[in-house]
């Protein structure tokens, strides 16, 4: 086995993406609507892009700034799922992709566990490291290697369906209609 990544990430230069298969509408009510899951103190402004794929219009890509804390990445990701019938999606992704010179260290890639009946948790791959990280504890387990390879993520496990690719998200100047979602976060 290889060392196992540090724990909390260095996502410096990444590009980093929450993708859910709702209308962008609903994923725009959904961030306005998450500051008032954040404590109060030491916020600041954070400004997504928002635009459905245009390779796969019933996802809609959400685009973060910059790496917020692990804790947001996560949660709000899980939060684009919605809280009541008929707002947010059924299958929230985390995507953040390397930047060139980062390259070897691959993708980080994460989606809600859908066995923990809590709906709090979310199964993780990174630098062929595989976690398990609880929201509420805001705690990380490394599961082991390869244990959820790329394709768990996007061509397995109930998304081979959806038609969702990694490739997508490399050439964004394709995207002809960002939306601009500005809202306060813990920095």
């Amino acid at each position: 086995m290889s060392k196992q990544p540090r724990f909390p990430f260095d996502l410096t230069g990444y590009a980093c993406f929450s993708l859910i298969n709702c209308p962008a509408e609903q994923a725009i009510q959904l961030l306005k609507e998450y500051p008032g899951l954040c404590a109060p103190e030491n916020r600041v402004s954070f400004s997504f892009q928002v635009a459905a794929l245009p390779e796969h219009p019933a996802w809609t890509l959400v685009r973060w700034p910059q790496p917020g804390r692990f804790y947001d990445l996560m949660n709000l990701t899980l939060w684009l799922m919605g809280y009541r019938a008929g707002l947010g999606g059924e299958n929230p992704i985390f995507a953040a992709l390397p930047p060139a010179e980062r390259a070897a260290e691959g993708p980080l890639l994460a989606r809600p566990d859908y066995d923990n009946q809590f709906g709090d948790s979310m199964l993780g791959y990174w630098q062929d490291w595989s976690f398990a990280y609880t929201i509420p504890g805001e705690s990380l387990r490394w599961i082991g290697e390869d244990v959820f390879p790329q394709e768990y993520f996007f061509n397995g496990r109930g998304y081979s369906s959806t038609g969702v690719q990694l490739d997508w998200l490399k050439d964004l100047e394709r995207i002809p209609a960002w939306v601009e979602c500005e809202i306060p976060m813990e920095q």
